[in-house]
């Protein structure tokens, strides 16, 4: 089924890999830069868009994904819209540790929260569902301003996942069982009301600068 008259697009981006992807370090809300593979993946990203016909580009504030919509939005000529909204999850005090040194370093609700990370979360973090309904209000929001256009949106793993949970009505229990690539395209289309996903994770556009699969997806 095609786009319909009145439909936005939104043409959600995962920011390139950041130097604690790499790493395997808990990104949450602190920022990391983009490493030399994810500016590169942003660039192809960048070409890949850059002869669609965008209304607005929009990232979440966090640097990395800023970082990657400055080089997305080069080609268009357009200014970033940064919105609190689209930021990752914050993992409160695991942010910057890898979740090996977390489990020698942090107290008595590490395990409790590695056997439920969903419902729970990390001291000073935030709890998944409540992610999703920030994510939701703001793409929803996006949506309504921009009727039948198309619109880029950059953010992070977390983000993205949790609209393809919501719109596909998946149960966060699976959570788990996908993951979103850095640099990659995730197409939805639809109104405030209805949104349906039109092309999930592709990264043909990446070639040899995909990265591994990152457990945390932040």
């Amino acid at each position: 089924m095609g786009n319909r008259a009145g439909d936005c697009t939104l043409l959600l981006v995962r920011h390139g890999e950041t130097v604690w992807n790499a790493e395997g370090r808990v990104q949450g809300q602190r920022n990391s830069p983009l490493s030399e593979r994810g500016r590169e993946q942003s660039r192809l990203v960048a070409d890949r868009l850059a002869r669609q016909r965008v209304s607005a580009i929009y990232s979440s504030d966090l640097g990395r994904a800023r970082e990657t919509a400055d080089i997305i939005a080069a080609p268009h000529q357009l200014t970033v819209t940064t919105a609190a909204a689209l930021r990752e999850r914050s993992f409160g005090v695991l942010e910057g540790q890898t979740l090996d040194e977390a489990a020698r370093t942090q107290g008595i609700w590490f395990l409790p929260w590695q056997a439920d990370r969903l419902s729970t979360s990390p001291p000073g973090g935030e709890r998944q569902p409540e992610m999703c309904q920030r994510v939701m209000e703001a793409l929803r929001a996006i949506a309504r301003a921009h009727p039948g256009e198309t619109v880029i949106i950059v953010t992070h793993g977390g983000p993205i996942k949790s609209a393809i949970y919501e719109i596909l009505r998946i149960p966060l229990a699976l959570w788990s069982l996908t993951w979103v690539a850095n640099g990659s395209l995730t197409t939805v289309q639809g109104t405030e009301d209805v949104l349906r996903i039109a092309c999930l994770n592709d990264t043909c556009h990446l070639r040899t600068a995909q990265a591994r699969p990152d457990e945390m997806g932040d």
